[in-house]
């Protein structure tokens, strides 16, 4: 399933996003609950594919079993698409959570295409709070072998993670009421397979792709977010050797900066991403 919002004239269009959501989201639920008109009213389109497993894309909700797989599919629309409707208009890449993880493989793809990447919240590693001792990993691991593997035990919603992704992503309980209740969120425990794709990535990041990562990016995260770690995106944004690269940690903020927060803070976020981007455009 895929999206595209732009302003009604235009002539207006400063710049595209390409939008990667978090894991166990719906792209166009996610759009339309944190207001991502406010991106349309400043003059920038946002283009969004919901991934394998998530939304109403293909498969079986919950289960990503090959990441690459899904980095192909988002690298071949986001180039089709703006490329046949934005053209001559830079491109910028902008991740959520696990999709932030992705926008950084995303944009290694094809580094002259995109301009820049927003990071929220990034998935550079999974909180400590969030995973089990490493021996259930490796055990896990073995048992579903390598990435792209499917069969019936990764698809089995029994990945054993300590905490509930919603209870510690939102600040206000109103707006994770309203997350949990839409029918295209994925709710229950991760299924194996999407469980050894998130620690491969993660792993694969935080060992050497942070060291080589040199695009333009701005990462914004939450100083008290409990499901990604802040000071691993401090350390990816220190060992980044990228010339053009910020980073904002908001004091007391949680994981989901733009959809979990109370209004003054979801404004702070929103005004910084789009300053950024237009400095840019």
């Amino acid at each position: 399933m895929t999206t595209t919002m732009e302003p009604a004239d235009r002539r207006k269009i400063k710049a595209v996003v390409c939008f990667v959501h978090g894991y166990g989201d719906s792209g166009l639920a996610y759009l339309k609950r944190v207001e991502f008109f406010r991106y349309i009213r400043a003059g920038i389109a946002v283009v969004n594919m919901e991934i394998e497993g998530h939304g109403r894309s293909d498969g079986m909700l919950g289960l990503v079993p090959c990441f690459e797989r899904v980095v192909d599919d988002l690298s071949s629309f986001f180039e089709e698409v703006t490329t046949k409707k934005y053209p001559g208009k830079k491109c910028f890449l902008a991740g959520e959570s696990m999709g932030g993880a992705m926008s950084m493989k995303v944009y290694n793809r094809n580094p002259s295409f995109y301009a820049g990447v927003q990071f929220m919240a990034p998935m550079c590693k999974l909180s400590e709070k969030m995973l089990p001792p490493d021996w259930v990993i490796n055990l896990v691991q073995r048992l579903l072998g390598e990435s792209g593997n499917v069969n019936w035990l990764g698809e089995l919603p029994i990945a054993p993670a300590k905490g509930d992704t919603a209870l510690l992503s939102f600040k206000l309980p109103e707006k994770r009421r309203l997350y949990t209740m839409h029918p295209f969120i994925y709710g229950r425990k991760p299924r194996l397979d999407t469980a050894r794709e998130c620690i491969d990535l993660t792993s694969h990041i935080s060992k050497a792709l942070a060291r080589e990562f040199d695009a333009p990016f701005f990462i914004q995260h939450g100083s008290s977010d409990m499901v990604t770690c802040p000071k691993l995106s401090q350390l990816f944004f220190d060992e980044s050797p990228s010339k053009d690269k910020q980073i904002k940690i908001y004091e007391g903020m949680w994981h989901n900066l733009l959809g979990g927060e109370p209004k003054e803070n979801t404004d702070r976020v929103f005004a910084d991403g789009i300053k950024w981007i237009l400095e840019r455009a």
